[in-house]
């Protein structure tokens, strides 16, 4: 396979992958976590989720930057969501802040495991970097939901 762009030498293959099939990911996650901050009724989760959707903002916004300097077309985004508020009242709607908890977990650790996958395969020392930054705010993200949901109630303890 050859090269396209000499620009294209400074990212591997499986790098221009990870990043495309990354962001589109992210993208669905600020959409479910858009829905979930219309449900939740805990300020403080909301507040959580707001900082997810922050994250996952942040990432994209440095993975396209990251593709573009490489000579990369980045994906085209979704759908531009409103701006969401602390504020918001919470509709009808049949799904718990425990299970919106128990999602919102799964998605951080979805894309702390991502993050990690791509620190793997970095060669540059300025991606390294990046990469870093990002895993260090998703873990922090989440134990300060693990946290959270320890004080609500949400997470059981193992039995002994």
């Amino acid at each position: 396979m050859t090269m396209l762009n000499d620009n294209l030498s400074s990212l591997r293959f499986k790098e221009v992958f990870k990043l495309w099939s990354q962001l589109g990911v992210n993208q669905g996650y600020i959409a479910s976590s858009h829905a979930f901050f219309k449900h939740t009724r805990d300020k403080k989760l909301k507040i959580m989720i707001l900082e997810f959707i922050q994250c996952l903002k942040e990432e994209n916004r440095q993975l396209t930057l990251l593709l573009q300097e490489n000579g990369v077309l980045a994906p085209t985004t979704s759908i531009e969501y409103s701006k969401i508020k602390i504020t918001d009242i919470r509709g009808k709607s049949s799904i718990n802040d425990s299970e919106i908890s128990a999602i919102l977990s799964m998605n951080i650790a979805s894309s702390l495991i991502a993050i990690s996958q791509a620190l793997e395969m970095a060669v540059k020392k300025t991606h390294l970097t990046k990469y870093g930054e990002l895993h260090m705010r998703y873990a922090i993200l989440g134990a300060k939901l693990i946290d959270l949901s320890q004080n609500k109630g949400w997470l059981l303890a193992p039995a002994r």
